[in-house]
């Protein structure tokens, strides 16, 4: 039996290429990063630490939680009676940038980039450009504040959270050259290098908080205790993380010249009172005090007005006037700072914070926050996004109306 010819398939056939596995493995490690599951799961974390860390700052404060929570790649956890940390939880950082790298992905897997998605587009942009500006913000803002009395000239402010052990040479006759070490760098039997030739620092003790008190309270004369002067020793204590509350570091160092002991102190922070010492024949002071920031410029109170409801003793409003001196900008003018009405100068923000002394000392604010216009920015371009987009919609939505 003879079956029927069947046709020649004549039609040229392209020739499948086998995918480089490199792109294979682009493709295997990007899809993960678009995947919407991420996502959710990102969410949900942010959501788990946001509760955590607000739960949390009733007892350690809002700073050390913000530090703890959201300033950090991950979460710890010490084991007792030991200084070892297991990370446990994804921080803040560790998130955020996460999300940011799924937000990016996303846009470049799966949207197409037509004009009628420009509103998404500028959406998502906006978006992005709030986590990276909330970034730049988290690592490289500077908060500090000015402690003036009446007729009071500083050019530094001071910050309320952290420490330094200043080395000041004072050998120079029109300025002085410090040396700043963070409290955090002050670890008990480390020896530290000073930009000084030939001198180091040796740290002898260490106290993260220390209570200052007479001597005559100590519990027994072999108590362990940094003596301060005659009146005054520093006794260790618990780290405090209350609002209304401040650590006070102190540590026992010594400076070396050439391996040779040049001076041994005790310093503390709640104590800043500088000494004075010589190193061959140039004259040196070191104190332990808030980390300072210095300024271009000056400013000074010329006054202070606390004013308050009649008959009560509720503040109405206070205010400072003050005179800002820039000789490098030729500025020398006075402002007025009161609530809600900052002084702006160069790349600094100063708010009218707090007074004290009966109202003879103002505190002011000092901000300094390189990405402060990124979220007006950002918050502009994600509300044009949705303008744009639920704008097509409702035109095409209505030129559909009107053909039917």
């Amino acid at each position: 039996m003879t079956g029927k010819p069947q046709a020649l398939d004549t039609t040229p056939r392209t020739p499948s290429v086998p995918g480089t596995p490199g792109t294979a493995l682009l493709k295997a490690v990007f899809k993960p990063l678009a995947s919407l599951r991420l996502t959710i799961v990102c969410l949900a974390c942010a959501m788990f630490i946001v509760f955590v860390g607000t739960l949390d700052q009733v007892q350690i404060g809002v700073y050390e939680a913000q530090l703890r929570y959201f300033k950090s790649f991950f979460l710890y956890f010490t084991l007792p009676g030991s200084q070892f940390r297991i990370p446990y939880f994804p921080g803040g950082y560790t998130l955020g940038a996460v999300l940011l790298v799924n937000l990016i992905a996303a846009h470049l897997a799966r949207f197409k980039f037509t004009w009628r998605k420009s509103g998404i587009l500028i959406l998502h942009s906006g978006l992005i450009l709030l986590l990276i500006g909330q970034l730049v913000t988290s690592l490289f803002e500077e908060e500090s504040q000015i402690q003036l009395d009446q007729g009071q000239t500083k050019n530094y402010s001071e910050s309320p959270y952290f420490d330094e052990l200043a080395i000041i040479d004072q050998s120079k006759p029109d300025s002085d050259e410090v040396i700043s070490i963070p409290a955090s760098r002050l670890i008990k039997g480390q020896t530290i290098s000073l930009p000084v030739k030939g001198v180091q620092l040796r740290v002898d003790e260490s106290y993260e908080n220390a209570a200052l008190i007479n001597p005559n309270q100590l519990p027994s004369p072999n108590y362990p205790h940094l003596r301060l002067g005659p009146m005054a020793v520093a006794v260790e204590i618990q780290k405090t993380y209350k609002q209304n509350e401040r650590n006070q570091p102190t540590a026992g160092v010594t400076v070396l010249k050439d391996g040779e002991p040049v001076g041994s102190w005790a310093l503390s922070s709640g104590f800043p009172q500088p000494v004075q010492f010589k190193i061959a024949s140039d004259p040196f002071s070191i104190v332990f005090r808030p980390k300072r920031y210095y300024r271009p410029f000056s400013i000074t109170l010329e006054e202070f007005k606390h004013d308050r409801y009649a008959g009560t003793d509720i503040a109405k409003n206070f205010s400072s006037k003050v005179r800002l001196v820039d000789p490098s900008a030729h500025e020398n003018r006075e402002a007025l700072i009161y609530m809600n009405h900052p002084l702006w100068y160069s790349d600094l923000i100063l708010y009218q914070a707090g007074f004290g002394n009966n109202d003879q000392t103002t505190v002011l604010q000092v901000m300094k926050n390189p990405s402060r216009l990124i979220p007006y920015i950002a918050c502009g371009m994600m509300a044009l996004g949705l303008v744009i987009q639920f704008g097509m919609h409702l035109v095409s939505f209505v030129r559909r109306r009107v053909v039917t």
